[in-house]
């Protein structure tokens, strides 16, 4: 089966379905001032076109409030695969059972198009001891590779330690490291060697910690990848490198190297 497979209506409507009938968690991602915001919600019922989807809750700084008009993402996860699609916001409002005042709702236009991904290309894959990957970075939005950014646009390099479709996490000098705040934006460039291209994409600041040598690790969280065909086609690259580390590492372990 192939790591990402895109879903038939028949198929996306099994999907939610199910969905529905576990309470399955739905996280709902959206752009708002260049800025993207991570909500938790889930999916309360199905009438004919629409989802009703229970009054989403922020996971991280202050998100604006979900409005009608609004282009969002959601995605979950059922059994080994990760199901992703985008959907305009209808309607925000109460969401009314046999006649009784309703809780506030968020009601959204059935996905027309659903992909589903192997659950495998979100867990965190090393990069192999004898690779080198470099991510160059650019503050801001992904208007352009941040190799070739003004030179006014802030830019930094550092080296990938992991990677999954769900973000990476980089090793930086201690010295001369930006100053980013939880959510901050920017456009990054993988280089994966001289016969590849790189991979770019957006992603947001999630976390930073020092080790015990004083060197930086920032964490990111990649965003936006399923608003567009290109964005899509780079979630399949950044998946198969992602199952590509994980076999390389099975097979040290399987030959007993560290």
């Amino acid at each position: 089966m192939s790591l990402i497979q895109e879903l038939s209506e028949h198929q996306i409507r099994q999907s939610l379905a199910e969905a529905i009938r576990r309470g399955t968690p739905v996280a709902l991602t959206c752009r708002s001032d260049g800025q993207w915001h991570n909500l938790r919600t889930r999916i309360l019922r199905r009438t004919g076109p629409s989802l009703w989807l229970d009054a989403p809750t922020a996971t991280g700084p202050e998100a604006p409030p979900v409005a009608a008009g609004m282009e969002v993402g959601l995605s979950f996860k059922l059994k080994h695969h990760k199901h992703i699609a985008n959907v305009p916001v209808e309607a925000v409002c109460p969401l009314s059972a046999d006649g009784a005042e309703g809780a506030p709702a968020v009601r959204v236009a059935v996905p027309a198009r659903m992909q589903r991904i192997q659950r495998r290309a979100y867990l965190r894959a090393e990069v192999p001891r004898n690779r080198s990957v470099l991510a160059t970075f650019a503050l801001g939005g992904p208007d352009g590779d941040a190799a070739d950014a003004e030179p006014s646009r802030p830019t930094w390099d550092g080296w990938v330690t992991d990677i999954s479709a769900g973000g990476f996490q980089v090793r930086l000098a201690g010295h001369g490291t930006p100053e980013l705040d939880l959510g901050d934006l920017v456009t990054v460039s993988v280089q994966l060697g001289q016969e590849f291209a790189p991979i770019v994409a957006a992603a947001q600041f999630r976390q930073e910690h020092v080790d015990e040598r004083n060197v930086v690790h920032h964490g990111f969280q990649f965003v936006g990848l399923n608003e567009s065909e290109q964005g899509r086609r780079t979630l399949r690259r950044i998946g198969q490198v992602v199952c590509d580390f994980q076999r390389l590492a099975g097979r040290r372990r399987a030959k007993g190297v560290a």
